[in-house]
């Protein structure tokens, strides 16, 4: 049989299958981790509190007494900020490695740039400069790298979301070169003999924005989220001895699009950095509440352990034991509070186990252990009385403690009624203020120095509550907090205020919110000083709010959830347990230059404002408190017309207070 074939054609056709081909690889070979707001994470272990586990020295140091503070002794306070500064010593018998200090660096402007294989354990990096962790790249007190660049609201690439390498329509600064500078990190630690058997884990409490990590020339995993705890099982990469981690940071990630905050835009690794280790059975994760009775003179302690098993261990005799001291060091409980951790883990899935902590129908039950104080001395803002929880889990059989926690502990009760916030029964209003983490020197990078004199003047001032705009702020400030007295409205890293509420009502970002919400939640939850979730910062309103919300309230309805971007007419969403405002106006006749006298017609940038006080007496909008979460612009300016604003606010029950934006100028 003849077949006649057209040459030209099947050229042609072949042609055609090749550059879809090429196409189709070229894609592929074009998709980033990084720009896929579907890839949060590769192996990053589960969230958890933000405590550590310790084995020898305590890590976060001796519970203070901070009922004790005064006026006078605020102001004497001196910390040795070389001790501080400076890189801990870790003994044989410590659990704990960090890899805070000098690391070798290398600092590009485009990932394109990179070094391909700067991970490995053959490649060289002697030409490579030596760079302090935590730092950000754009400003430290040593070397800097790359461009500052301030915004307020916007992105310094093309907006398109989820990619970040486009370059912007209107160019900001050096941003057309430098399209998403990029760091490599290496440096050499050793394990000790000491940990041979044991878990490891590597911890990273801050990374702006995304990054991958290696260790001994491997991939181990990659996060995003610059403010969220990381965490990794790196059992099975490390050995007895000398070890290299290698980790790649990328300025500008599709999380980016969720962290545009009126700041400067930093980028590194800007928190600590720590290794860990633990048996093969652990405590993984804990949550704590606490819980008064009508008159508050008897308080419950509820303790929720959660363990983990590694391999073919066994839980055999072992206990979990919780402990609570008061502030001179004495036992609150005659006999420790314990459960088997076999029950704990109910590895059988009993019916009777799973019937009593997470029925078929109706809500699970918060605490496995419970314990009662008579006449507790109660947390508040103006008298932070702490209690210190010990946590542990012990081998019966032999007596060793294989490992503790120590966590701050407040008893204190936060409901809203009638309009009104109350703690521990009194009605509270709140006098305060927005925070960002900001050093003039440091960047994004926080010492307890500054942390501390931040908190000094903030009380000498009168401020009783911090907003943490508008992300999760490192640990140690929460423990501050509870020490000396400061409400907090603990807020998640979410904010695109670049491109509105675009993404809050796109599905393939829900995973992102969730993330993001979850991640802040399960790392403070055990902080007293936490009164209120904030959902994140002007982003607008749809299902992905709605559905971190709906989260937030079943996970721990002990707190008030707080979004000023959650606004409808006439009623703002239930989801939310304040009605929220920005720069709200006062009663007053606001001037109308160009408009007839008597006119009710408004200047737009007058109209665009509510008047608080006219929410709060509306009974028609419900019955919640309501506040301002941004007011008296003070960057820069005299906050004109404070004394009118809490005039107003002390005028009506419903007026909650506000938070001052900000607490410091940037600038």
């Amino acid at each position: 049989m003849d077949i006649n074939i057209d040459w030209k054609v099947m050229r042609r056709f072949i042609g055609t299958i090749v550059g879809f081909l090429f196409l189709a690889v070229s894609v592929e070979a074009q998709h980033h981790d990084w720009e896929d707001q579907r890839v949060l994470e590769i192996n990053r272990l589960p969230a958890r509190c933000g405590v550590m586990p310790e084995n020898g020295a305590l890590l976060n140091g001796t519970t203070k007494n901070a009922t004790t503070i005064s006026g006078t002794a605020l102001n004497s306070i001196t910390i040795n900020s070389a001790a501080i500064n400076s890189p801990t010593i870790n003994d044989a018998t410590s659990n704990t490695i960090t890899l805070n200090g000098v690391w070798k660096f290398n600092w590009v402007p485009t990932p394109q740039q990179c070094p391909s294989d700067f991970y490995r354990t053959d490649f060289d990096d002697s030409a490579w400069d030596d760079f302090k962790v935590p730092a950000n790249w754009e400003v430290n007190d040593l070397k800097t790298y790359g461009t500052p660049v301030y915004i307020s609201a916007g992105y310094s690439f093309k907006i398109n979301p989820p990619f970040v390498m486009g370059a912007p329509d209107k160019p900001v600064n050096t941003t057309m070169t430098e399209r998403n500078p990029t760091g490599s990190y290496r440096r050499h630690f050793t394990i000790p003999k000491e940990w041979n058997g044991k878990e490891i884990f590597l911890r990273f409490d801050g990374v702006r924005s995304a990054f991958y990590v290696y260790v001994n020339g491997l991939q181990v995993g990659y996060s995003q989220g610059a403010t969220e705890l990381s965490e990794f099982d790196v059992t099975g990469f490390v050995h007895e001895g000398d070890n290299l981690i290698a980790v790649r940071v990328y300025k500008y990630s599709d999380g980016s699009y969720l962290e545009d905050q009126d700041m400067w835009r930093f980028a590194g690794i800007e928190r600590d950095v720590t290794l860990y280790a633990t048996e093969k059975v652990r405590i993984y994760d804990f949550g704590v509440r606490t819980s008064l009775n009508s008159s508050y003179d008897e308080g419950t302690l509820l303790v929720e352990p959660k363990i983990q098993v590694y391999g073919n261990a066994s839980v055999e005799n072992l206990v979990v034991h919780a402990q609570l001291y008061d502030a001179q060091g004495n036992e609150l409980f005659e006999m420790p509070l314990s459960q088997d951790a076999n029950n704990i883990l109910n590895p059988t899935f009993k019916s009777s186990t799973l019937n009593e902590r997470s029925p078929q129908r109706g809500p699970r039950t918060f605490g496995w252990l419970k314990g009662t104080v008579q006449n507790p001395l109660l947390w508040s803002a103006e008298m932070p009385n702490l209690y210190r929880l010990e946590l542990s889990l012990t081998d019966t059989l032999s007596g060793r403690i294989l490992e503790t926690f120590t966590q701050q502990v407040g008893f204190r009760e936060i409901h809203i009624a009638d309009g009104q916030l109350f703690v521990n029964g009194s009605p509270v209003r709140l006098r305060g203020v927005n925070r960002h983490e900001h050093d003039p020197q440091l960047g994004k990078v926080m010492t307890e120095e500054m942390m501390v004199r931040d908190i000094c003047l903030m009380k000498q001032a009168n401020v009783n509550a911090v907003r943490t705009s508008h992300y999760p702020n490192a640990v140690r400030w929460y423990e501050l907090c509870n020490e000396y007295g400061l409400y907090v409205l603990d807020e998640a890293n979410i904010e695109s205020h670049g491109v509105r509420g675009l993404l809050a009502s796109d599905p393939t970002w829900a995973q992102a919110f969730l993330d993001r919400t979850i991640r802040m939640a399960m790392r403070d939850r055990n902080q007293p000083c936490i009164i209120g979730w904030s959902l994140g910062n002007e982003s607008g309103w749809g299902f992905n709010f709605a559905a971190t919300a709906a989260w937030l309230k079943d996970f721990d309805p002990t707190r008030f959830i707080h979004y000023e971007g959650a606004q409808d007419t006439p009623l703002d969403p239930r989801e939310v347990d304040v009605i929220a405002r920005f720069y709200p106006r006062t009663q007053d006749e606001y001037v109308n230059p160009g408009i007839p006298e008597g006119d009710d017609v408004e200047r737009y940038e007058n109209a665009r404002w509510d008047r608080l006080l006219s929410m709060a007496r509306d009974e028609s909008n419900g019955d919640r408190p309501v506040m301002t979460s941004e007011y008296a612009h003070a960057m820069g300016n005299a906050m004109g017309n404070f004394r009118e604003y809490w005039d107003e606010i002390y005028s009506h029950p419903r007026m909650l207070g506000g938070f001052i934006w900000d607490w410091v100028d940037q600038g």
